[in-house]
């Protein structure tokens, strides 16, 4: 009896244990998601591929063996045969499977910024959620408490029933905006969910507070970097490398090989084991049927078009970066006008109409409309802050590393104090 207590007992605390969130830091959730995120699993093992085949380049060709079950060749019924190349043919083979092998490396550092990447822009998504279901949630007991007040008001006969009835239809109206806030979250924790690599049931909550850091860059900077540090023009330039090389592995298939043979076994004329013979030979490459000039032919080919693939994806990455700082300047513009002008000139209008409506001057219907023009625009000015810190997230992603905190203190979107953030080349 009492194991199936303690049983019980442990099953109602894991049961527990599954259901609370887990609170990740923003660095927190992309290190989780580098460690088990299903895309960097497939990609680890294509780079295991790529190291299979650079073994594979620098081995010798296998031996082979002939069995003559009936006594032809001169009685010598084993033959044994080891090729050996000119060792420009196997440096050529193995320099093109090495650069294939570096170039993977860098594919799976792409990889990696595209994980980064999707869990920074689900993170934001869900710091947005979660802050306009907080404000949703004040609009709430606020609608409630002008309702509660329109009640009191209209049983003393101060206001008309119109006033009961409109701040009972706002008070439904936003708890129905705070179930869509509730499911906005809950659809944003999965996709968070999802960006880790994990079952998309596992609720997340992030630690960090949604906030706003302006960032000036260069983009000629910006450029230059994206040029050095993507690791999809590093993959481009190794795949032409390799495919140069593999030119030249190709050409260098005119060049004969030698092989050693081996005979032994047991003659029938004289019923006894002979002693092994060697042979010495040559390949015949100049006797050629088309097969070495149609790989040579085909080798040059993919060259040019790994050249033409290399200039398109520069060209690529500097279109990403020109709009990805585009797209910051914008939102950074926007955010900057909700702080300057939108925002007080909204909350200086709400402290008015309060204030009227203390002195007898404005009516309930005045604060309702001043309270939802002031929840708007607050919601704007997060989903704002949300895009700034998403066109960041883009443009890290467009040049291929982090850009780092300087130690400049500006507001945040609390109105507290925190970094700013300038322009640091760098690795997420």
């Amino acid at each position: 009896m009492i194991w199936r207590v303690i049983s019980v007992t442990f099953a109602v605390v894991a049961f527990a244990q599954a259901q609370t969130p887990q609170q990740l830091s923003l660095s927190e959730a992309v290190a989780l998601a580098l460690k088990q995120n299903p895309l960097l699993v497939a990609a680890r093992q294509r780079v295991e591929a790529a190291k299979g085949k650079r073994v594979s380049a620098k081995a010798l060709p296998n031996p082979s063996l002939a069995i003559v079950p009936f006594g032809t060749i001169a009685d010598n019924p084993f033959l044994l045969e080891q090729t050996f190349e000119l060792p420009s043919k196997r440096s050529f083979r193995v320099k093109a499977s090495e650069n294939e092998f570096a170039a993977t490396l860098a594919d799976y550092r792409a990889a990696e910024l595209d994980v980064i990447f999707a869990v920074k822009v689900a993170y934001i998504d869900l710091q947005a959620a979660l802050a306009i279901q907080r404000l949703t949630k004040e609009a709430v007991e606020l609608a409630s408490t002008l309702y509660d007040l329109a009640q009191k008001q209209y049983a003393i006969g101060a206001v008309p029933l119109v006033h009961v009835t409109r701040t009972e239809i706002e008070r439904q109206r936003m708890e129905q905006e705070l179930v869509q806030a509730q499911s906005e979250v809950a659809v944003k924790q999965v996709a968070l969910s999802i960006a880790l690599g994990q079952e998309p049931s596992t609720p997340v909550l992030p630690t960090d507070e949604l906030s706003y850091q302006p960032l000036t860059v260069s983009l000629e900077e910006l450029k230059e970097l994206a040029l050095k540090q993507r690791p999809e023009v590093l993959a481009a330039q190794l795949r032409l490398a390799a495919q140069r090389f593999a030119v030249n592995a190709a050409q260098a298939q005119w060049l004969p090989d030698f092989f050693v043979l081996m005979r032994f076994g047991e003659s029938e004329r004289s019923l006894s084991f002979t002693a092994p013979r060697l042979g010495i030979g040559i390949t015949l490459p100049f006797f050629d049927f088309g097969r070495i000039k149609g790989e040579v032919q085909a080798a040059k080919a993919q060259a040019a078009e790994q050249e033409a693939l290399l200039e398109q994806t520069k060209r690529v990455v500097l279109a990403e970066v020109e709009t990805a700082v585009k797209k910051l300047t914008t939102a950074r513009t926007i955010v900057e006008r909700y702080q300057q002008s939108i925002i007080p000139a909204v909350e200086d209008l709400l402290k008015r109409v309060q204030a009227a409506y203390a002195e007898g001057g404005s009516t309930l219907l005045e604060i309702i409309d001043a309270q939802q023009t002031w929840r708007t625009v607050r919601k704007e000015f997060m989903k704002a802050i949300a895009d700034y810190q998403k066109a960041l997230a883009t443009l890290e992603r467009a040049v291929g590393g982090s850009i780092s905190p300087s130690n400049v203190p500006l507001r945040s979107e609390k109105g507290g104090v925190t970094n700013g953030r300038s322009f640091h080349g760098g690795r997420s």
